[in-house]
Formats: C-alpha cells, structure tokens, sequence
C-alpha cells in the first residue's frame, strides 16, 4: 500500500470555506492524515505541491453518457456560440455547413448535428425533412436543438425509424421527440466502431480529468426499445472506466432494473426519457401556467398526477432513489405535491429522492423543497448563456416566468441539497461554466459565493448519493482531489472560468490520460469491474 505525503500546499477541504492545510497523507486508497504538520514516517513517495491549490474532486450531477461517448463522437456542432454571437443564424449557411460535413463525412451512415439554436436563427425554426433531404442529397440525418428535447429528421431516416412521412415536416417536439430517441440512439450507435467507442470514452475521461471531474451520474436508457442493449453495453463500460459512474436508468417499468442491481452501489432509476415530467423551454414544452410570450401556446405535464405518484411509491416500496425532470412550474409543482404527500416515506439518510433542472419553480414548490429531504440538479451556466446570447427566454416566455427562475442564493441558505451538473451533450461537462451561472446568475439577488458554487460539485452530491466518505478532504475519506495552481474560492466573476486542473487523484492515484486506442479498450474491458 503505497503512502504518499503532499506538502508545501493549500489544500481546501471544503468542511468550511476557511478550512485551508498545507500537508496530507494518503495510504493507499485513503487519505490519513491532513494538518500543517509533516509527520514523523517514511513515505513511498513525496509530492512537493509548489504553494498551489488542492481541492476534493468533483461529481457532475447529471448528464447522458450514452450520448457524450456515442453522439459526440459520431457527431458535430450545427451552430457556435463566439464572442459575435451565434454563427451561422440562418438557414442558407446552415444549408453550407451540413453540405460541407457531409462531403467531408462521405462514409458516416446516419449524419448527426447538435445545438442548434432555434432562437438565434434568423427564420426561429428547425429545418424541415424537405431542407435536411436537399443539403444531405437524401442521406440519413437527424439535427438536434441546443437543449436536446426538439429535433428534425430527414425523410431517409424516418423510413428508417418507420415514421410515417405523409403529412409530417419531419420536425418533432414534446412527447413526439422525447418517447422515441431510444429507437434514434439505437440506430444511431448500430453504425458506431469500435475505434468510434475507444475514442469518445478516452476524450471524455480526459476531458473530465482535465476538469477536476472524478464521477458522474449518468442518466441512461430508453424504455422506447425492447432490450435496451445499449444501455447494459455502457452499463458493462462504465463498471470499468476510470471516471467513477453512478447510473441512473431511465424506466418507468423497475422490472427493467433487475439487470443493473447487482451491479449499482444504490437501487437508482429516472432522470430524463419516459421520467421527463415535461419538456424545455427551447421546444415550447416546458409546462407553466401561463402561455409562451411569442407562440401563446401553452406547454402541458406528460402524465397525469395519479400516474407518477404510483410510481414514486412503487420506488419507495423497493426502495428505489429516484429521480426525475420537471423545468416549468406545473411540471415543478406535479413533482413536489407528490412527494409533500409522501412526506413520511422520504428516506432522510443514505442516497436522496432528487428533483432534475428545477428551472421555474413556483413559490409553493420552493416552500416544499426547503422543506422536503430531496435534492435538485441544476445547470444555471445555461441560463447565463441564454442570457447573454441566445435570449431564448426573452423570446419566448413573460417577464414574470423568467423572475420566477431558481432561487438558487435561498435555496442554499435553506440548506437544500443543490447538485451542479452540465446535462452533457447539452452543454460541455466544464464544471467552471456552470458555476459562472451560479456566481453571475440570471437573477442577480440570487447569485452565490465560488465557495458555495464549488460546494454544489463536491459536499453536495457526496450528500445526494449518499457517500459521505468523498466530497472533503478528511481523514478516512477517499483519497480523490485535484492540483490547480488558482483560488477557486478567490475567483471574480468570468475569472472562474479560467480553471483547470493540472492534475487529478482517484483513489489514491494519479490520473493518466487516454490515447484512445482499440487496444486501450481491450485493456479497459478486462479489468475487474466495480460498482456503479
């Protein structure tokens, strides 16, 4: 058991914002000892830190791995976001870029865009079949819009999918595009290589590595397709990647679930897919009380009450932690009645209950959350570029909706378990963009401290899961930090997004980056597996 002694350091435990020691000693797998002391011991090894910052490593609350690995890989950008706006804003470059990637691309067999920005687009739409048929010379395609619950598909590819094509422009939203991506993922990753898998699970390791990122939960699986391979296929990779994963599988049916209990640390289930209570501001299926400022349509809850309380009370009889996505206030509101008349059944100790996104809660929901023993994932560096780029929520819904956001500031002070996450492929896992969202939030009242923004990517999820033995630097906890040579805590406004990590510990040993190679896979794919 290797012992290793970090000295000449700030090292920030995170138990308290003024908790700051320059020694730690860790035995194998464990940290044993932290202070300012040097111990009187032989050491394997001695790592001089060079007076820079040590923080316990981060966990991203929320995002779908199937997606980052498979779709990033196989897949490009549709619209940018630069310092001049977005580019291209409309329809005939966007024609050109599709037209350019395809003819660079003339072998992938399903052509895959994401973020597109449909309220920076001069035309405020997605293409239509017709469009994506004449920049692709007919080949399969599907362009997703930025937040990912709107999409438009070629017609090549909804012969594919067995969609029928008479009447439909190929444009899907709400219920049409969430109950279905399980069959597109499919198809999709049924034309993915090997060498295509190697190469999104080394980027992003090394991507999350590079971030201070050590574990992710991972909201996976579609109940829309009948095996669901891929979704025990990542379950098979993650019980051996390098970044810890928590999964999360997206069915209603907990049947479904038997095939990744043994393999999970807690009975987990929900996230995104069928546990979608509702669906995003973008794709006008976000669910308020009100309707859209530039549609006057009116987004809706996907289920009725009755359906997902029996669902959350099956969970709580197995014992099942759960989680779900509500963004508008009636979706919100569904979610939180619910558990307020399950209040006595809500586990306090161990893994929590969880609330996903969060984003317009009503007043009523936000006395139930202070109250309630849930946690909430949130990805306010969404909002922050909405606000200084896309105007989406400007565009598209009444000013008292966008003063309704998540009050995040008296959340926190209400000790309510707040989750950073970046809801990956939606947004980069860069953690630092997200607390940039929480440091300069939308509301400005609401917005928080770099201490209480890191604290969302570290104390809090060790809380949510319910592993308290990570998230600080103690004694007895995981040995699992990463080097930065700048303050977190210290950062003004923009500045916290200049971060990175110069180097990551996992368990006691340091993170080596991934070439991406088949043969790393192999390697990856022998090695005993641990939960997840």
């Amino acid at each position: 058991m290797m012992k290793r002694l970090y000295f000449n350091g700030k090292i920030h435990s995170m138990v308290s914002e003024e908790d700051i020691f320059s020694v730690m000693v860790t035995e194998g797998e464990k940290i044993a000892y932290t202070g300012n002391e040097i111990p009187s011991s032989n050491f394997d090894e001695k790592i001089d830190l060079k007076n820079k910052h040590v923080y316990p490593t981060m966990t991203d609350s929320h995002l779908h791995l199937l997606y980052t690995i498979v779709l990033a890989a196989a897949s490009f950008n549709i619209c940018e976001i630069t310092s001049d706006g977005v580019k291209p804003n409309n329809m005939a470059d966007i024609g050109k870029r599709v037209r350019d990637y395809c003819k660079t691309n003339s072998k992938q067999k399903i052509i895959t865009a994401n973020g597109f920005i449909i309220s920076a687009v001069k035309e405020k739409r997605l293409p239509n079949r017709f469009e994506l048929d004449e920049w692709s010379k007919g080949r399969a395609m599907i362009v997703y819009s930025i937040d990912g619950h709107s999409s438009a598909i070629s017609t090549k590819l909804m012969e594919m999918l067995k969609l029928p094509t008479e009447d439909s422009d190929g444009v899907f939203s709400g219920e049409a595009h969430e109950f279905m991506q399980g069959k597109v993922t499919t198809l999709i990753a049924s034309n993915v290589t090997p060498a295509i898998i190697a190469k999104g699970i080394a980027n992003f390791s090394n991507l999350c590595a590079s971030f201070g990122i050590s574990r992710v939960c991972a909201m996976d699986g579609n109940e829309d397709v009948e095996n669901d391979i891929l979704t025990k296929a990542l379950a098979f990779l993650a019980e051996r990647m390098d970044i810890d994963v928590r999964l999360f599988p997206q069915y209603m049916d907990y049947d479904r679930l038997q095939s990744f209990s043994k393999k999970q640390r807690t009975l987990r289930a929900g996230g995104c897919g069928v546990w979608e209570l509702d669906g995003s501001v973008g794709s006008h299926s976000a669910a308020f009380n009100e309707p859209y400022k530039d549609s006057g349509t009116q987004g809706h809850c996907y289920y009725e009450k009755d359906k997902i309380k029996a669902k959350v009370k099956e969970a709580l009889d197995k014992n099942i932690r759960l989680s779900c996505h509500a963004i508008g206030e009636s979706a919100i509101d569904q979610i939180t009645e619910i558990y307020g008349e399950l209040e006595d059944r809500i586990p306090t100790s161990g893994a929590m209950m969880r609330i996903d996104h969060f984003e317009f809660p009503s007043k009523k929901a936000v006395e139930l959350i202070k109250r309630l023993p849930l946690a909430i994932t949130v990805q306010p560096g969404f909002s922050w570029i909405d606000k200084h780029f896309l105007k989406s929520y400007e565009q598209f819904l009444p000013e008292s909706i966008i003063n309704r956001q998540l009050p995040l500031k008296d959340l926190l002070e209400n000790d309510v378990c707040v989750c950073g996450s970046s809801d990956s492929p939606v947004q980069s896992v860069n953690p630092y963009e997200q607390m940039l969202g929480m440091v300069d939030f939308y509301l400005s009242d609401q917005s928080i401290t770099p201490y209480e923004a890191l604290k969302t990517y570290t104390v809090n999820p060790a809380r949510m899961l319910g592993e308290e033995n990570t998230g600080t630097l103690q004694a007895g906890n995981d040995a699992d930090f990463f080097v930065c040579d700048r303050d977190i805590l210290a950062c003004k406004g923009a500045d916290i997004t200049l971060c990175k990590a110069e180097y990551m510990v996992v368990r006691g040993e340091r993170y080596r980056e991934k070439k991406g190679s088949v043969g790393e896979l192999v390697k990856m794919l022998m090695k005993k597996p641990h939960k997840i």
